[in-house]
């Protein structure tokens, strides 16, 4: 098979949807889907094109790092990684035929900035020293997902592919934590935004609690009293315990 960087758009679009239909299919739909040599050669082209990803991302990271270290005078948290092939599919299920060479995050790196200030510092240097290739900006800083996600995310293409900034504060990057902790314990999808409605709602509640003591914004009773009663659910219900017990 040709390699990956010399494959058009509409091959790697097809072998991403081919495989995303697989995402969802019972056992006995996936053994009428299945055909051994079409997957074997979708799977090599998705995962040969995954892997182009891997030099811009270094290249953007390490610049990354510089720019942490010159606003914030300190050793910067950045890390980067490729997104895997599973979680690509699971994404491409959701968006439709036609969007694995449109992804904007299969390679990505996040700093995590010691408060709201250096967060809104980055981002702005971020902006000047890549303001050429910058394609793509979603700042849920302010406006969070219903979830109750927060950070800045801003896409820039490097040698071809599209590389995904996040920038988080100490306490975002704190709630995404919690979130993938408890995929992993319970086998949950809340970091898709798919969940119980307790656990939404007591994330979407954490995270304006964090967005008041980061930001200084003063933080209503309606929402206070919405938060305790969802901790209040997700105790009763097993996913989190009291403290101390």
């Amino acid at each position: 098979m040709a390699n990956s960087s010399v494959i058009s758009k509409t091959q790697i679009n097809k072998a991403g949807d081919y495989l995303a239909e697989a995402v969802n299919l019972s056992p006995a739909e996936f053994v009428t889907w299945f055909d051994a040599k079409r997957y074997r050669d979708a799977n090599k082209i998705v995962s040969d094109y995954r892997a182009t990803h891997a030099r811009p991302l270094g290249n953007i990271s390490q610049g990354l790092r510089q720019i942490v270290k010159s606003e914030t005078g300190e050793d910067p948290i950045v890390s980067q990684r490729l997104k895997r092939v599973p979680r690509i599919l699971r994404k491409l299920s959701r968006m439709g035929h036609g969007g694995l060479a449109r992804l904007e995050d299969i390679g990505g790196c996040r700093a995590v900035l010691p408060d709201a200030q250096s967060l809104e510092r980055v981002r702005d240097h971020v902006e000047r020293t890549w303001s050429d290739i910058v394609t793509q900006r979603r700042r849920t800083v302010h406006e969070p997902t219903p979830m109750g996600y927060r950070a800045h995310h801003l896409t820039i293409v490097k040698f071809g592919r599209n590389v995904e900034i996040q920038l988080r504060t100490e306490g975002q990057q704190d709630w995404a934590d919690s979130i993938e902790s408890i995929d992993s314990r319970r086998g949950l999808t809340l970091k898709d935004g798919i969940g119980p409605e307790s656990l939404t709602d007591y994330f979407s509640g954490a995270g304006e609690m964090i967005y008041s003591l980061e930001y200084g914004v003063p933080l209503s009773d309606v929402v206070r009293s919405q938060f305790e009663h969802a901790r209040e659910r997700v105790i009763e219900e097993h996913y989190f315990r009291r403290k101390g017990e």
